[in-house]
């Protein structure tokens, strides 16, 4: 065997071993299996076995339709990551909601910017959405939001500073907080009325990784605990997933969930929240649909789903960096 017939049988091995695993991270074979590290990757996998395809492509070589089959038997996982710009034009206005994490309005200074508050008023008065419900608020550092007669602000914990909010053009009714279990983090539900209808808003903020500089994989001292602490994080998130699908169950509204996941597509906190509802970034996205600032990798993990009797007009992830997630926006229309 000669070293280019070996090179490219390894090669083919490697590309072949990867995109089983993206498969069965994908949960394509319906294995059941759960690996909160595998799952968190999964949109790194994709991006190595296309490098592959391009190889293969420039090499003119068979491998490189390996990809297309995996890309076939994964087109709906694909979906929820890639989505291409929707060739409708819109013809008539709904009501616009944005959600946006934005981190405590930098109270700790993580931005090297001044007036952080102020740009980002700014920056809802120019986005004009009819109700923004926020993450991370803090109530004592918030800007006010002169446009928007109806606040509700729900803190994470009793008599914190730090929770969610809820600022609209139109009447909030009913607001309650959601808590969880043994968490800092929660939210909050507030029906809205619309035109004579009423619907059931949800603006909540998972449990976070809170990971540091420490956290890695490749570090024989500290990756133990990072799968560790990842695995407990995903239980966590997926339990409290669950706590607020039975809480939303009595909801018999149209319902709109604004939440910060804190956690991508492929998790089993995302099947879960996702079952029976329209992500509105699938429904009218485009490109990634990057909410947090992660270096040199899209990630999702800010989301707005809608129940199916709600039709998403348009979708929309705002370029601006004034936290470290990006806000993102639906337009509505109910039957």
């Amino acid at each position: 065997m000669d070293n280019k017939s070996f090179l490219f049988k390894v090669v083919l091995i490697i590309n072949v071993l990867l995109l089983l695993l993206q498969l069965a991270a994908m949960d394509i074979f319906n294995l059941g299996f759960n690996f909160p590290v595998l799952s968190l990757g999964t949109p790194l996998l994709c991006l190595v076995n296309l490098i592959f395809a391009v190889y293969w492509f420039l090499r003119f070589k068979w491998p490189f339709f390996l990809f297309f089959i995996a890309l076939a038997m994964s087109f709906d996982s694909w979906q929820s990551l890639y989505q291409f710009k929707s060739k409708g034009i819109i013809t008539t206005k709904g009501l616009s909601i944005m959600s946006y994490n934005v981190r405590s309005f930098n109270r700790f200074d993580w931005l090297d910017l001044e007036e952080i508050p102020s740009l980002i008023a700014e920056y809802i008065e120019i986005a004009k959405p009819d109700v923004v419900c926020f993450q991370e608020y803090n109530n004592e550092g918030a800007p006010l939001f002169n446009n928007y007669p109806y606040k509700v602000f729900k803190p994470y914990v009793f008599n914190g500073e730090i929770g969610s909010c809820i600022v609209s053009k139109y009447p909030l009714v009913n607001s309650k907080t959601i808590s969880f279990k043994a968490s800092s983090n929660g939210g909050m539900q507030s029906d809205l009325v619309w035109k004579r209808d009423t619907l059931r808003l949800y603006n909540l903020h998972f449990e976070s990784f809170r990971i540091n500089s420490e956290d890695t994989l490749l570090s024989s001292n500290y990756s133990k605990q990072f799968r560790s602490k990842i695995k407990n994080v995903f239980e966590t998130q997926n339990q409290q997933v669950i706590e607020f699908n039975k809480l939303s169950q009595s909801n018999k509204f149209p319902e709109i969930i604004c939440t910060d996941l804190n956690n991508n597509v492929f998790s089993e906190s995302y099947k879960n929240l996702s079952k029976n509802r329209l992500d509105a970034f699938k429904e009218k996205g485009q490109g990634f649909g990057s909410t947090y600032q992660f270096p040199f990798f899209p990630l999702r993990i800010d989301y707005i789903f809608t129940t199916a009797n709600i039709t998403v007009l348009d979708y929309m992830t705002h370029e601006v960096e004034l936290s470290d997630h990006k806000p993102i926006s639906i337009e509505l229309q109910l039957p």
